[in-house]
């Protein structure tokens, strides 16, 4: 199991469920970033975005800087950061430890490591996400300073829309009323960035939508993804497929339209990015479920009596938001965007600053759309 993601802003999450401690450790963060725990715990804070359908866990989420940070700023050395877990209940799971819950890792794990921590889960827990989140604050800090925004929504919920509040309210109860029943539901998250300049990502296998897929899919319960308008290409004619171009008003090259989501030949074109996953439902219900008792060697049946979500999928869109931020530091930095040591030098930083002050009539501007 890979516990690390990135090529030069490269992350490495460790800790369980109900161990002491969850982190993470930050590799290639350029100096010269400013950042406290405050960073950090901000994007904590939207751990369980909504929680009348999110676990009943209550964590505080204070996370602490060990390592990679001075008189406010990042130094270019590895930043350590740590989550105590301290609302942890590990008895809820003791006697179901040797019942492997369907849909979840506990059976899997031991497949392939011959033993598995049965407290809530582990590594396979929603858990592991608030490592996530942690680096992902930090990249998503790096990204304000390029001006890219990286944002997400609910789009469905328990097979309803959720495109407006009044939607979103109906999904809700919709959640809650099969939860009732001893049941749970799952979702689709859509994930955007704006401000993401052209040419980000290689032609074959480092593609972009492909990097981008390999970190919304690592997400614990994400079952597809898309780029776009995702399958619903497969539809389509290529004329009503395909993103005629245009010159923009400062003479470069966009798109009419955005089907293709803000990736072309693999690459990102300028355009906004859009993503969309889709979240399964919760694995362990209160309904019992058919397992087998690995001690007894016999059928047994499984009922979930923890805290568990009733809908993680707005907890997944947060996480994927961390995720597509880390994706996008890492290939900035790889195009030379991002300066891999000190981070005032970075030519898109440099390159956004002249278009403020352009923007002010001062002078000629690159808004990084690609251009003739």
């Amino acid at each position: 199991m890979s516990n690390a993601f990135g090529e030069r802003f490269r992350i490495v999450t460790f800790g369980e469920s109900h161990g002491p401690a969850l982190g993470a450790v930050v590799d290639g963060c350029p100096a010269g970033l400013p950042l406290d725990a405050s960073d950090l715990r901000a994007d904590l804070a939207r751990d369980v975005p909504d929680a009348a359908i999110g676990t009943p866990r209550r964590e505080p989420n204070d996370a602490e800087i060990l390592s990679g940070v001075f008189d406010g700023a990042t130094l270019g050395t590895p930043i350590a950061l740590v989550i105590r877990n301290e609302d942890a209940r590990s008895s809820d799971y003791e006697a179901r430890r040797e019942t492997p819950r369907p849909g979840h890792g506990d059976l899997a794990y031991r497949q392939r490591y011959g033993r598995a921590d049965w407290r809530g889960g582990g590594r396979a827990s929603g858990r592991e996400c608030a490592a996530r989140l942690a680096a992902g604050a930090i990249a998503r800090k790096i990204l304000a300073q390029a001006e890219i925004h990286v944002t997400s929504r609910v789009i469905e919920m328990a097979g309803l829309p959720t495109r407006t509040a009044e939607e979103y309210e109906r999904a809700r109860a919709r959640v809650i009323e099969i939860a009732r029943e001893g049941d749970s539901t799952g979702g689709v998250v859509r994930i955007e960035a704006t401000g993401v300049p052209a040419g980000l990502g290689d032609p074959v296998f480092d593609k972009i939508s492909a990097l981008l897929g390999h970190a919304i899919l690592s997400i614990g319960g994400v079952k597809s993804f898309d780029v776009g308008l995702g399958r619903r290409h497969a539809e389509l004619k290529g004329s009503e497929c395909n993103d005629p171009f245009e010159f923009d008003e400062e003479g470069g090259v966009r798109t009419r339209g955005n089907r293709s989501g803000g990736i072309q030949g693999g690459v990102t074109n300028g355009m906004r990015l859009v993503l969309e996953a889709s979240v399964k439902p919760t694995p362990t219900i209160r309904r019992a479920q058919t397992t087998v008792d690995l001690a007894s060697g016999e059928p047994a049946e499984v009922t979930g009596d923890g805290r568990f979500d009733l809908n993680f999928t707005p907890r997944v869109a947060v996480v994927a938001e961390a995720m597509m931020a880390i994706v996008l530091v890492d290939r900035l930095i790889c195009a030379g965007e991002l300066h891999p040591l000190r981070l005032e030098d970075s030519p898109l930083l440099l390159r956004r600053a002249a278009n403020r002050v352009t923007a002010d009539g001062d002078g000629p501007g690159d808004h990084g759309r690609a251009r003739t």
